[in-house]
């Protein structure tokens, strides 16, 4: 996604995705394709991630994933989406990991992020397809729904987020959020207080 917007007081939050139609393909935009998981994408994913400003610095990223992701070889092949372009080289990512939010193992969007150089071109938001159509495939109907952790400083993300059909979480919080239970609910509505203003000012600034 977008650089985080450090404008914004930092607030946590979470969204679920709704009821939606069946995903059948996704498509990327011309020039960019699907790539399966390989180990030499591990630095790259790494770097895209620090410039987001969503990791803190390389080595961090790379002892971040090497403690995620590579504790499970086979969840990484099967629930990373990678976007690369023409010449192989890394664009965007996405992937469904493990979560215990709500206090036992459930899969979740994690890390999504486009390459600035790569953005406003409708990458995310394929990226963000294909996660919920794996999704989908793994998970029975029936079970709780798809969900994602954001930030405020997120807000244009969460913006193409609700187009996708997730909704703000607005419910007790989760046991494993890791916040203050007397207050999480102010927080929570307080952020997507700031949320919404920010992406109403967005729509009607002229273009």
């Amino acid at each position: 996604m977008t650089v985080l917007d450090t404008s914004m007081p930092h607030i946590p939050v979470m969204m679920t995705l709704g009821p939606h139609e069946p995903i059948a393909d996704v498509t990327l935009p011309e020039g960019y394709r699907f790539a399966a998981w390989e180990p030499r994408f591990r630095e790259p994913w790494v770097r895209l991630h620090v410039l987001l400003g969503q990791l803190p610095s390389y080595e961090e990223g790379v002892a971040y994933f090497e403690r995620t992701y590579e504790s499970d070889p086979a969840a990484l092949e099967r629930q990373m989406v990678l976007a690369v372009d023409g010449d192989g080289v890394l664009a965007g990512t996405s992937s469904l990991w493990r979560g215990d939010h709500f206090g036992k193992p459930r899969l979740r969007v994690h890390w999504v992020g486009v390459d600035p150089a790569h953005q406003r071109r409708g990458l995310a938001r394929a990226l963000m397809l294909r996660t919920i159509a794996l999704y989908d495939e793994l998970v029975p109907a029936g079970e709780p729904p798809l969900y994602l952790t954001t930030q405020t400083e997120s807000w244009v993300a969460c913006g193409m987020y609700r187009k996708l059909g997730f909704v703000p979480y607005r419910g007790p919080m989760p046991p494993n959020f890791g916040s203050d239970p007397e207050t999480f609910c102010d927080k929570n509505d307080k952020a997507w207080r700031l949320i919404d203003d920010r992406l109403r000012n967005c729509a009607r600034s002229p273009r």
